[in-house]
């Protein structure tokens, strides 16, 4: 029998879909859960219902908040507290942990020494920032060279398994998991657009690597040539009020529509009603930090619906330029308009795309192609 534990940050996140299926479903009833904090920043959203340890009750409120800024800034924390990794260790021991998955590779390095002590096979899963804004920092480059020990490193691009592998991490221990995510009901079929009304969806985090602010210049250059035009954006975070700013600058408010955080029924739902999707991720130039993969894209994939992407990490392996969407570079928002607007006025390409970008999806991004290559990988046993 297999006891898998996964350490995490945090739980609730609302943009930690990916990790929020692992627990919940990747090895179901023979799961348990370390995490920093159930605090999420934001605000928790959900929970797990399986065996948990918290291991901000063993730290100062104070330190618990620290630890959780410095985590998202990518740098090196303060945790964990030497009790904090007796309280870890203690509670593999009395589940009986067979295997155990960390999330975030700079978060998982401080839990292998545990692995190690109580011989247990430790897999380190990467995400988006700890493969790019964390490597900027020389003691991080290093650090990382540490997971030569794990049982394995997986990540979710092959764009990503090269960066890893220019750092040193031997090839044998990294493999590509691409995220998978859930099908839709609705086979991907969408009603036509209204009156010529094209609806496009964005969905993500106001910050840096979203580029929130190109996306809305390089909608309101495309609004200018098709001004049928619709567009709701999802999505709080610290360029929320700047994003705003620029929809009133520039008298948008009757073409687009800015939401912040939303409950995930709501969002489907906006994606169901819309025509294209848009996302224009960057490299933050003062971070560095980036995307992995990013799942609302798959999400929109798996709805039908043709992206207007980005090359960007492992943006390209999903959204093949063309076929199931379209890439331009990043910061071209004059040619991300050109092509929404080739979309906006072509209905024929967007079923043809959408109806591609889905079965694009079918083929690799679905949660139980992740789901059954992830236990695989680890050796868990799910008969029970």
């Amino acid at each position: 029998m297999s006891q898998l534990a996964i350490i995490t940050p945090t739980i609730g996140a609302p943009s930690e879909t990916f990790i929020r299926r692992h627990l919940d479903r990747l090895l179901p009833r023979n799961t348990v859960v370390a995490a920093l904090t159930d605090r999420a920043p934001l605000g928790g959203h959900w929970d797990v219902q399986c065996p948990k340890l918290i291991m901000s009750g063993r730290l100062s409120s104070q330190k618990t908040i620290l630890n959780a800024v410095v985590h998202r800034m990518g740098l090196k924390s303060l945790y964990p507290a030497p009790t904090s990794l007796q309280a870890v260790r203690q509670f593999f021991v009395q589940h009986q942990v067979s295997c155990i998955l960390a999330e975030y590779l700079d978060f998982a390095l401080s839990y292998l020494p545990v692995a190690q002590e109580l011989n247990i096979p430790f897999f380190a899963h990467a995400h988006g920032y700890d493969v790019s804004k964390s490597l900027r920092q020389a003691h991080w480059r290093e650090e990382y060279l540490k997971l030569n020990e794990a049982a394995g490193v997986i990540t979710m691009s092959e764009y990503s398994k090269q960066v890893l592998l220019e750092l040193g991490i031997r090839e044998e221990k990294v493999t590509v998991i691409p995220y998978g995510i859930d099908l839709p009901a609705n086979n991907g079929t969408h009603a036509p657009s209204k009156e010529d009304i094209v609806r496009c969806f964005a969905v993500g985090r106001m910050v840096a690597k979203k580029a929130p602010i190109l996306l809305l210049d390089a909608f309101r250059r495309a609004l200018e040539r098709y001004p049928n035009l619709r567009l709701d954006y999802v999505g709080g975070g610290e360029l929320y009020v700047s994003a705003l700013h620029f929809v009133q600058a520039f008298g948008l408010e009757s073409y687009v529509t800015l939401h912040q955080v939303m409950p995930n029924e709501q969002v489907l739902q906006l994606l169901r009603e819309s025509h294209i999707f848009l996302q224009h991720s960057v490299t933050c130039p003062l971070t560095g930090d980036q995307e992995g993969l990013p799942v609302a894209i798959l999400e929109a994939m798996s709805d039908g619906l043709p992206v207007v992407s980005t090359r960007h990490t492992g943006i390209p392996e999903a959204v093949q330029d063309g076929i199931t969407g379209f890439i331009v570079e990043e910061g071209d928002t004059e040619s991300m308009a050109q092509r929404i607007v080739e979309l906006a006025t072509n209905a024929a390409l967007r079923e043809k795309l959408g109806k591609a970008a889905r079965e694009r999806v079918v083929q690799r991004y679905t949660w139980e192609k992740e789901r059954d290559t992830l236990r695989l990988v680890m050796k868990l046993n799910a008969s029970t």
